[in-house]
C-alpha cells in the first residue's frame, strides 16, 4: 500500500477518519492524500456592479478552504507523512472516483457522520456511489471511532462465490498489520443459500494451507445484525467485506448489505470491490 487517499470536510466528525489515515499511512510508509471537495454555488441574481454574489461566495470559501488545507497539510508534515493535498470542485464520489485513478490511490478512507438526520442520509448516498465506481478498497470509518489499531479482522464470508483473491489481500493487510483474521459467516433463513458451503470451505483452505482457517457462523433472522453481532464475538477492530459492482435490477431484488453496515456498523468497515456480476 503506497498511496491513501482521505476526504475530509474540515469537521470534528471527520477527524477520526483522518487519524485512522494517518496511522495506516505511517505504518505502511505510503503517501497521503488529503481531498477536499466543494460543491458550485449557482447565483440567482446578478448584481448591477459586478458578478453575482455567490461567485464573490464561491472565490471567499475556495480562499478559506484552501488555507484550512494548507494548515492541515503541514500539520500532518510535521508529524513525518508525505502529503499530497487536493481541493476540488464538485461531488465527492465523481472527484475521488477521477483521483484514484490519476494518482494511482491504493486505499481510500472517508470518515462517517453520527447516526441520524439529512447528513447521515447523504453520506450514504455517497458511499453508495463510490461503492459503485472505485475499484479499489474503501474503509469507512465512524465518527464514534476513538482508537486506531488493527490487532483482529473480522472477514464476512458470503460463501456463495470464490472468495480467495479477496482473502488474499485480506491476509496481505492483517500480516502489515500483525493481525489475526477470523472468517464470520451468517446463515438467514430468507437470504438464498445455492452453493454447498463446505466446498468454499475447504477450496480457502487448500488456498491458504498455512492459515488456521476456522468460521464462526451464526443464525440470524438478519444478516446485517448477524454480522454485527459476530465482530463483538470475536471483538474485531474492523469489519472487511467484499462487494460486487450492482445494477439497477439487484439494488431493486437484492438491496445491499454492504451499504447498511456501513452506515451502521460501530467499528471501521474496509470494503473490496469485485467484478461485476
Amino acid at each position: 500500500m503506497k498511496k491513501i487517499l482521505i476526504a475530509t470536510d474540515f469537521s470534528t466528525n471527520a477527524r477520526p477518519a483522518l487519524e485512522y489515515a494517518v496511522f495506516l499511512s505511517l505504518k505502511a510508509g505510503a503517501v497521503l492524500h488529503v481531498l477536499h471537495t466543494y460543491m458550485p454555488v449557482y447565483p440567482l441574481t446578478e448584481t448591477v456592479a459586478g458578478p453575482p454574489v455567490t461567485v464573490e461566495w464561491e472565490e471567499a470559501y475556495r480562499h478559506s478552504a484552501q488555507e484550512t488545507l494548507d494548515n492541515l497539510t503541514e500539520e500532518l508534515k510535521a508529524r513525518g507523512l508525505t502529503v499530497v493535498s487536493h481541493l476540488e470542485l464538485g461531488p465527492l464520489s465523481t472527484v475521488a472516483t477521477d483521483i484514484v485513478k490519476q494518482e494511482g490511490i491504493d486505499l481510500t478512507v472517508l470518515g462517517r457522520s453520527e447516526s441520524g438526520g439529512w447528513l447521515f442520509e447523504l453520506f450514504g448516498n455517497v458511499a453508495t456511489q463510490l461503492l459503485d465506481n472505485l475499484t479499489t478498497p474503501l474503509l469507512m470509518v465512524p465518527a464514534e471511532v476513538t482508537h486506531y489499531k488493527i490487532d483482529r479482522m473480522a472477514y464476512a464470508t458470503q460463501l456463495e462465490f470464490d472468495e480467495t483473491e479477496i482473502l488474499a489481500q485480506v491476509y496481505d493487510w492483517a500480516d502489515e498489520a500483525g493481525a489475526d483474521v477470523h472468517l464470520v459467516h451468517v446463515r438467514a433463513a430468507h437470504e438464498p443459500n445455492i452453493q454447498n458451503d463446505d466446498d468454499f470451505i475447504e477450496d480457502i483452505r487448500k488456498t491458504f494451507p498455512d492459515r488456521n482457517t476456522t468460521i464462526l457462523e451464526r443464525d440470524a433472522s438478519s444478516v446485517v445484525d448477524g454480522i454485527e453481532e459476530l465482530t463483538k464475538d470475536v471483538d474485531a477492530d474492523i469489519l472487511v467485506m467484499s462487494t460486487h459492482h450492482r445494477n439497477l435490477f439487484t439494488q431493486i431484488v437484492n438491496p445491499s448489505k454492504t451499504r447498511k453496515l456501513l452506515l451502521h456498523c460501530s467499528v471501521p468497515t474496509l470494503v473490496f470491490p469485485l467484478e461485476a456480476l
